[in-house]
């Protein structure tokens, strides 16, 4: 599920596999190989990609609140 989320993003964005590797400084493969789903992005990379493709990440906690992933990393010195 998250290799698809990633995957549209990169696309929305009009960016290559390679071209976002580069801007991650990862070989060319694992942008692949995460959207592909072999293996896991962490939460600091699924960060990067996302402010790449100028996505906004906001989460729903357990009392209906909109938090914003941006915000939540700050406090976690992402």
């Amino acid at each position: 599920m998250i290799g698809n989320i990633l995957k549209n993003m990169r696309l929305s964005a009009n960016i290559t596999q390679k071209d976002l590797a580069n801007k991650l400084n990862l070989a060319d493969n694992t942008v692949s190989s995460y959207e592909r789903e072999n293996s896991q992005a962490d939460f600091e990379t699924i960060l990067k990609i996302a402010r790449i493709c100028n996505f906004d990440f906001k989460i729903i906690d357990k009392n209906n609140n909109l938090i914003d992933i941006e915000e939540m990393a700050k406090d976690m010195d992402f």
